[in-house]
């Protein structure tokens, strides 16, 4: 027994100095990033930059940093973002709060929420099991199901609407399959990147996937005096290769990093039958849960725009408890609170960027940049357009971008329309982080992907959008004869 434990152990041969940087490496790397962030904040303000701009552009670096390290979690990341804005001046206390208050917040939690009774209800387990009976009967095609069911849904509702139906029949399935979150499960990952990258990549597709949109069109109306503008029709006409080519990429990439494998999946089916079997016929409660759900998801496809998403979402919990079809103790295992926190203040910094200049001398910065080249220019508003929507709402992003962008691009000799249109499309690849869109941020509080992968896939993705959008710029739109 003793000889066993002694060829056990094993002696660390390496200098004392690396074995104590190796054992302090997170340490060493928080106090480097504080380092800079504290120097950063100690240097000159530039002169077109106001003192409250130049605080949150360094608190953004400490954010954005820590956030894509993940050396403490994001949502106390996301807590250091809310309070650093008042004790560095940027606004008061009231005012910073204030953004955690965003109705993109109360769209998640009613999401968790509505989860929590379709699960509690049983309603989850009878949807998976007509989906598995439909599409399941290899993982491929269980996973291509899903991927296509977000991509063709997002073309006319929310992208967070599918995302927000999809998440809990989902959950339900891995559950099933018995996918431990611990093993961390390449099937299961696959499921939950097929609805994310599904939604995301289809949302791009109509002005229905989301509010951007109609913004952007705005501006440009506003910009032209009415001259200028972007139709339902014409947008889904100027959009429509990127997303195609985007979502061929999208399952080559996720069948490359994220293979669902060959698996036996018929055991999981069969307990699934057994399960329904049990449950025996459609219970009461279920057809309440199901008729809210119906008509949570009406609202949101032809009343979305005017009432509000998150106000829809809100009004349909309160049914769900006047009609007593949840209770609290249903609700208190669904909802995660880390990804709530996580991406309130991710909004919050988000919004200082907006408020203080902050991101608008950013992209200044950029065009003042640039060469005289439109191809450039173009992918540099791109690029910019990816990396913002990133850590602010796409909404954001186009209120920030399309103006400068449209007041330069004349000088260039491009179209207002596609330069317009050079803004939307890239500023919907959120791929990279959960606080980037409801939808990433579902798929990560699932506890079955890693943030390593979402920002190493969701790399790639961003990338392959650019290089679907220089198709666009170089090929397609030429052809249309814009102008």
């Amino acid at each position: 027994m003793e000889a066993e434990l002694n060829s056990n152990i094993v002696i660390d041969r390496r200098p004392i100095w690396i074995v104590f940087l190796d054992r302090m490496r997170r340490e060493l790397i928080l106090a480097l990033i504080f380092a800079i962030f504290f120097f950063l904040l100690g240097r000159e303000v530039p002169g077109n930059l106001a003192e409250e701009g130049y605080k949150t552009l360094c608190l953004f670096f400490l954010c954005v940093s820590l956030w894509a390290t993940n050396l403490i979690p994001l949502s106390i990341t996301s807590l250091l973002a809310i309070a650093g804005i008042p004790l560095l001046g940027i606004m008061s206390s009231t005012e910073a709060y204030s953004f955690f208050g965003n109705k993109a917040i109360f769209f998640i939690l009613g999401v968790f929420i509505i989860s929590a009774s379709m699960t509690g209800s049983g309603l989850t387990s009878r949807i998976s099991i007509w989906i598995f009976e439909t599409w399941g009967k290899t993982p491929k095609k269980l996973v291509g199901g899903v991927y296509f069911f977000g991509l063709v849904g997002s073309c006319f509702m929310s992208e967070h609407a599918v995302a927000a139906m999809l998440f809990p029949i989902l959950l339900q399935i891995i559950q099933s399959l018995n996918l431990d979150p611990r093993q961390k499960s390449p099937f299961a990952k696959s499921l939950i990147f097929s609805m994310a990258w599904g939604c995301i990549i289809g949302g791009a597709a109509t002005v229905l996937g989301g509010g951007r949109v109609p913004l952007a069109v705005e501006i440009l109306e506003q910009a032209t005096d009415g001259a200028r503008t972007i139709g339902i029709l014409e947008y889904s006409k100027l959009s429509f290769p990127l997303v195609a080519v985007l979502a061929v990429c999208g399952w080559i990439v996720l069948n490359i990093m994220f293979p669902p494998g060959d698996g036996d999946i018929e055991p999981a089916r069969k307990a699934l039958r057994q399960k329904l079997s049990e449950m025996g016929m459609v219970s009461p409660r279920e057809k309440g849960v199901g008729l809210v759900m119906l008509a949570t998801l009406f609202s949101w496809f032809f009343y979305g725009e005017v009432l509000g998403i998150a106000n829809i979402a809100i009004l349909s919990i309160t049914i769900l408890f006047l009609f007593n079809l949840i209770n609290w103790r249903m609700v208190e295992d669904h909802v995660n609170w880390a990804v709530i926190i996580m991406y309130g203040g991710a909004i919050c910094l988000g919004e200082a960027m907006v408020r203080t200049g902050a991101a608008l001398w950013l992209a200044e910065q950029a065009f003042d940049s640039q060469t005289q080249s439109p191809l450039f220019f173009l992918a540099s508003i791109a690029i910019l357009s990816m990396v913002f929507t990133t850590f602010m709402s796409n909404s954001a992003v186009i209120a920030i971008l399309i103006p400068p962008t449209l007041g330069i691009a004349p000088s260039y000799g491009i179209d207002l329309v596609l330069a317009t249109m050079t803004v939307v499309l890239p500023s919907n690849f959120a791929f990279m982080l959960p606080i980037a869109t409801p939808a990433s941020a579902l798929a990560y509080s699932s506890k079955l992907i890693q943030l390593k992968d979402m920002i190493r896939s969701g790399i790639v993705l961003g990338i392959l959008g650019i290089i679907s959008y220089l198709f666009l710029y170089l090929f397609y739109w030429p052809m249309l004869e814009i102008g």
